[in-house]
């Protein structure tokens, strides 16, 4: 009769171990379960499980920490058993506790087995948004059983879900261009340069981009027609370049190029035809622009290959026979001095002229005839042309309006302080060979033109957009100031000491590119004063804007102008 209470203890503390099943495991033999009215023997039960879940990590391709649709996802962890005893059969159980939260797949449970003391073992579930798949936050619920109940604790992770936001691929821009800047030829390189984007409010994925002809007799000379872009993301834009060429057996008058875009979806590209005419003179950085494609209402600002004020350039329709420009852009100085490194060429001076001219002739009115484009000019072809541009107002008369614009290198003599043009075969360290400001002036003055303007992107101070021709000038040397002769004006881009620096965002001088856009804005119906003005407060607050420098545009009047040029007008 002793020996019952003790067996009746035993038993009432192994209970909750014991209930409801007929053993467990202790590490050796089963302890049998005490029935009512019968007197057994058992062992103490020495070693349990005792598992924890622990070093969670939730992983998304793009980085986001959000489940988004069509995304693949994986929520890792590690189930420990802590104890000493064998977990069997374990499973893992996963569900989501919010039911507003739709389009989740995932696997919800997973058999893990038996986990022995001090074993570790690692666990995977795999996430999927699909295209249903709601806004919001997942409150997720992850469950470890045991098979005799000796779970761990559960794990909730909370985790936004995105919707499904379509791509939008466009060809945003494209231009055409050949290695000499030229017209397009047969039978010579041409390369089309395209930018691709994604406009869309999604990210695109699996992006290709391919090139194709519809005549056998235009050519692939690069390596590749296909080129695989791979993941674009609202608003990325990818530049291409595919080089070809049409051989002389091509009739047509223009060649076409359809340029295909695709993604993994299939649904969310466009494919667009491009065209360029043979024979057809490249204008912005020696290319023609292609008109990019309209696109539906986007928070994603239009990428571009080239600036605003390249394109939409004013046409006013109506030319004055008496008009007059010459034109020079001189940017590639080390094409012509081997010793000079190409940092030392003027950024984007060739693009100034050319798209200048194109203002010139569309907007202000100057026949084309009449208009004289130099790029990357020689002493002999700068000379030329002046000589040719003052015989012309000349003989036209005093009716004759000239206009003089140059892009590129300005230096000032370090003993004089004359200030000289340099030509593209000049070099910084024989300033006597270049031209002297002085001398553009005085040819042009003294052709007796009603209206002569003249414009310099360029500085004579030692430097020009930052990169001077003479690498050991490290003073900047204030030059003299010229004196105007006959009714001109003459408008500089910078002041004094300073540089003319470039705006590389808009490929252009930071002088020109604000000119050409007060051309764009007024198309053209502005006074001079009016001009300078915009100019003069515009660039002294942009110049510290961009490039943290000062510039500060200045201008020069002859005597013969200073009582009338604040009203002349361009057009």
């Amino acid at each position: 009769m002793k020996t019952i209470p003790i067996l009746f203890l035993f038993v009432g503390l192994s209970a909750f171990c014991l209930a409801q099943t007929d053993q467990v495991i202790t590490g050796q033999s089963p302890v049998k379960k005490i029935k009512a009215g019968k007197t057994r023997s058992t062992q103490s039960i020495k070693t349990l499980p005792d598992l924890v879940i622990k070093d969670e990590v939730f992983t998304d391709p793009n980085g986001n920490n959000t489940i988004d649709a069509y995304e693949s996802c994986t929520i890792n962890f590690k189930i420990e058993n802590l104890g000493k005893g064998v977990a069997k059969n374990v499973v893992t159980k996963i569900a989501v506790k919010n039911k507003e939260i739709q389009g989740l797949s995932f696997d919800p449970a997973k058999n893990i087995g038996d986990i022995g003391a001090g074993e570790v073992k690692e666990v995977q579930i795999n996430l999927t948004g699909s295209s249903a798949l709601t806004d919001g936050i997942a409150e997720f619920k992850i469950e470890v059983l045991e098979d005799l109940g000796f779970d761990a604790f559960p794990l909730e992770m909370k985790i936004e879900t995105h919707p499904f936001l379509p791509p939008n691929l466009v060809l945003a821009d494209a231009v055409f261009s050949t290695e000499d800047g030229g017209k397009i030829k047969l039978n010579y390189p041409i390369q089309l340069k395209v930018l691709i984007q994604n406009i869309g409010n999604g990210d695109a994925k699996e992006v290709g981009v391919g090139f194709t002809f519809n005549n056998p007799n235009c050519l692939l000379l690069g390596e590749t027609d296909q080129f695989p872009v791979g993941t674009l993301k609202k608003g990325e834009s990818r530049e291409l370049n595919f080089l070809f060429t049409a051989n002389r057996r091509y009739t047509s008058t223009e060649i076409p190029i359809a340029v295909k875009i695709s993604e993994g979806l299939g649904k969310y590209a466009r494919d667009t035809l491009v065209r360029v005419n043979l024979e057809q003179n490249l204008v912005a950085q020696n290319n023609v622009v292609i008109s990019a494609i309209s696109t539906s209402s986007t928070v994603v600002q239009k990428a571009s290959l080239t600036s605003d004020v390249d394109k939409n350039i004013p046409d006013n329709k109506t030319t004055d026979p008496k008009k007059y420009a010459l034109i020079i852009g001189n940017e590639d100085y080390s094409k012509y001095q081997p010793g000079l490194s190409s940092e030392m060429n003027v950024a984007f001076a060739r693009n100034d002229a050319s798209i200048f001219r194109e203002y010139v002739i569309k907007t202000l009115g100057f026949p084309e005839g009449n208009v004289f484009l130099l790029l990357d000019a020689t002493i002999g072809e700068m000379n030329q042309k002046l000589d040719l541009i003052n015989k012309l107002a000349i003989k036209t008369g005093n009716e004759a309006e000239l206009l003089f614009y140059y892009a590129g290198h300005g230096l000032p003599d370090e003993t004089t302080k004359i200030p000289y043009l340099i030509p593209v075969d000049v070099s910084g360290s024989n300033l006597t060979s270049g031209i002297k400001l002085s001398e553009v002036y005085k040819k042009l003055g003294g052709t007796g033109a009603k209206k002569i303007v003249v414009f310099l992107d360029a500085c004579f101070s030692g430097g020009a957009r930052e990169s001077g021709l003479l690498a050991s000038r490290s003073v900047k040397i204030k030059p003299t100031a010229e004196i105007l002769t006959g009714n001109m004006v003459s408008c500089t881009a910078s002041s004094l000491e300073q540089s003319a620096l470039p705006y590389s965002r808009e490929k252009h001088g930071l002088f020109t590119y604000f000119l050409l856009k007060k051309f764009q804005e007024t198309k053209g119906d502005l006074t001079y004063a009016q001009l300078y003005d915009y100019l003069s407060k515009t660039i002294s607050i942009e110049s510290l804007k961009i490039n943290e420098k000062e510039q500060d545009p200045s201008i020069s009047v002859s005597p013969d102008a200073k009582d009338n040029w604040q009203s002349w007008k361009f057009r």
